[in-house]
């Protein structure tokens, strides 16, 4: 079974598994390659098992085998038309995305097409939301950027930048506007303490599950 270690500046070891069921064991720096390898071999079966898990989630997501992907809660159905005679594109129409790439178009190539649409459609959205809640808030931010990241849903800059991962489009409109919210709190409280908790609670009271719906549900946001 292969894994990679990362050294990090912990006391303790933790295993992760990533949406590629990627290995990573996350160990500290002190100790040897001996003690790691006990380590894994010890939690051998669990690795295993959660590899297995994620191979089969990721069958189950991914759009390359299900031609379906996640848009705003919704599964739809994608339709792959390549194209000779115009410009290549990505449609949104009667329930169904429509990517007509190049002739000879690799799933890479489709990918791509696939991840433009999206980073489009979620710029567009985002910046209507956080638009709404800076003005409910009355804060100002300096720029929005939409990236698709592995881990983190957003983030908020000391100088007021807002960053998103292009996955939340995978998400409800009524999801998505806990993460905006969450990261147009934090132009005012540039913390997570007790004063920012209660006012999120204060505009979205039920905060807690759908903070939990992203902790659920995130793993399967394939783009």
């Amino acid at each position: 079974m292969g894994y990679h270690i990362t050294r990090q500046n912990r006391k303790t070891i933790a295993i992760h598994v990533d949406e590629e069921a990627n290995v990573i064991i996350k160990v500290p720096k002190y100790l040897t390659l001996s003690e790691v390898n006990q380590f894994v071999k010890k939690n051998e079966s669990w690795i295993k098992n959660r590899v297995h898990q994620q191979m089969v989630m990721k069958q189950n997501n991914d759009w390359r085998m299900t031609k379906k992907i996640l848009y705003l809660g919704e599964y739809i159905n994608i339709l792959i038309k390549p194209c000779v005679y115009y410009k290549t594109q990505v449609i949104l129409a009667n329930g169904q995305l429509i990517v007509e790439p190049a002739v000879g178009s690799t799933d890479k190539d489709v990918g791509q097409l696939i991840e433009n649409f999206y980073k489009k459609e979620a710029k567009e959205i985002l910046t209507v939301m956080t638009q709404q809640y800076a003005s409910l808030l009355r804060v100002k931010y300096n720029k929005i950027t939409v990236r698709k990241q592995k881990t983190r849903w957003g983030s908020c800059s000391s100088k007021g930048n807002l960053s998103y991962n292009i996955k939340i489009l995978c998400a409800s409109r009524e999801m998505i506007e806990y993460i905006v919210l969450h990261e147009v709190m934090h132009l005012k409280y540039f913390n997570h303490g007790k004063d920012f908790w209660k006012s999120i609670a204060e505009i979205m009271p039920d905060y807690k599950e759908r903070m939990n719906y992203f902790k659920q549900f995130g793993q399967n946001f394939i783009i």
